[in-house]
């Protein structure tokens, strides 16, 4: 019945982080969805960054566990980025704040961005050997194009919502790119995203 009860706190809270966002719900709401008393839900989870710790948890990576070798292998990864935060709103909305909240959030927060930022620069050398990507401009450019995708792809929906409309994080993922390939890799670039 524990268990029961834990995975119900955890489900009600993320239905209504997704539907309100994070700063929105209490844990007294969570509590009053559920039908049970804030004593009752504190006593599994005694903050509300600790049901957000348990949902991180519960989040099993998509993002391909190999670095891309193929344009079609990256364009997987921006799309797995880009499902990623449509999926996980709330998170994304409240991304920095739940990291100064949470120490195991932050670190969280790090050990995704090693893991992730790393598959991306070891991608964009391997499209630069496979000559899809042209030789860096300057030193550590890759590395910086890696994090600047990264970046985006965590701050992409806070940033169209201040903007004012939502617009796709893999097009601007692909256009902060596209000056870094060759012709022949504009060319399969071209192909993979018609029109």
């Amino acid at each position: 019945m524990k268990r029961d009860t834990r995975q119900a706190i955890l489900n009600t809270a993320q239905a209504l982080f997704r539907e309100k966002g994070y700063n929105a719900v209490s844990v007294g709401e969570i509590a009053a969805a559920l039908g049970i008393s804030k004593g009752n839900l504190t006593y599994y989870f005694k903050r509300k960054e600790e049901i957000v710790e348990a949902l991180l948890e519960g989040t099993a990576s998509t993002f391909p566990t190999e670095p891309p070798r193929a344009l079609e292998d990256l364009d997987a990864c921006l799309q797995d980025m880009e499902r990623a935060g449509e999926n996980n709103a709330f998170y994304f909305r409240s991304h920095a704040q739940l990291g100064q909240l949470s120490e195991k959030i932050r670190a969280r927060q790090r050990e995704v961005y090693r893991r992730y930022s790393g598959l991306l620069r070891q991608g964009l050398a391997n499209l630069t050997e496979g000559g899809l990507l042209r030789q860096e401009a300057f030193p550590g450019e890759q590395a910086r194009a890696a994090d600047t995708v990264f970046l985006t792809a965590v701050y992409w929906l806070p940033f169209c919502e201040s903007k004012g409309g939502a617009s796709s994080f893999r097009t601007q993922a692909w256009g902060m790119l596209c000056p870094l390939l060759t012709d022949r890799g504009r060319a399969e670039l071209a192909a993979l995203l018609p029109g």
